[in-house]
């Protein structure tokens, strides 16, 4: 499941990445042998190898009037994801010059499922100012395993601090003692009638609510200086009281 999340999150569909895989344990192939190895149409098969191609995952010769089609070698991978994110550094400037988001008024937006619960967190990263934390039962690390481990990396290689508040159930105990062994990190505890399905973050002008939910996660976030420095208050008289 490891293999088949990072895929994803590297811009493969399900389909693809079950005819990547495929190919990569059968070395060179045939469309026809791939469709009953995956059991998908064979016509769609060659569809999706078509877009494999296009995004760099695959390759084909001729051989007595035949295609067979291969995988890229897995180390090239990283090589493709750094050529994207050095295209998408190029045109950072002119995207900017594009945007209409003025920084003097209040924003409010909605961000949906795991993505855009990933886009905030990369904004985190991005900004790199404190962030804070509370109301939460731990639930990150179920909602998105494998994402979240790779992001604190991030964060400790950033060094934002984090000072978080969680409650005192079972998950958020055992969450609390996994960010306490981390750098740049206070944990504080609220007994669990506190506890709440969202979680609230505050970092730098932003004060985000994340819904945990499994079917459909989401967050709402607001963009605002005052808005920000309110909660940022509210923290501070919460972390006061805080069981360390």
């Amino acid at each position: 499941m490891e293999i088949e999340n990072t895929l994803k999150e590297i811009g493969l569909t399900e389909q693809e990445i079950k005819i990547y895989l495929v190919m990569l344990r059968s070395g060179s192939i045939l469309a026809s042998r791939i469709a009953e190895e995956t059991r998908i149409n064979r016509s769609h098969v060659y569809q999706i190898l078509k877009r494999l191609i296009v995004k760099g995952f695959t390759s084909y010769v001729i051989k007595e009037n035949r295609k067979y089609f291969s995988a890229i070698n897995p180390e090239k991978i990283l090589e493709l994801v750094k050529e994207r994110e050095e295209k998408i550094k190029l045109i950072l400037p002119q995207l900017s010059k594009l945007s209409h988001i003025s920084e003097s008024k209040s924003i409010v937006e909605i961000l949906e499922g795991k993505e855009g619960i990933k886009t905030i967190l990369n904004d985190i990263l991005r900004l790199k100012e404190e962030w804070f934390s509370f109301g939460s039962s731990g639930k990150g690390p179920e909602i998105l395993p494998y994402y979240i481990e790779h992001w604190e990396k991030g964060r400790q290689k950033n060094k934002i601090r984090l000072k978080a508040i969680l409650d005192t159930s079972k998950t958020g105990k055992k969450r609390g003692k996994e960010l306490s062994k981390l750098n740049y990190t206070e944990i504080g505890y609220m007994p669990s009638e506190y506890s709440s399905p969202s979680s609230t973050w505050i970092y730098k002008d932003r004060v985000v609510f994340v819904m945990w939910s499994k079917e459909h996660p989401f967050a709402i976030r607001t963009i605002s200086k005052e808005i920000a420095e309110s909660y940022k208050n509210h923290f501070k008289v919460l972390w006061e009281i805080a069981k360390k």
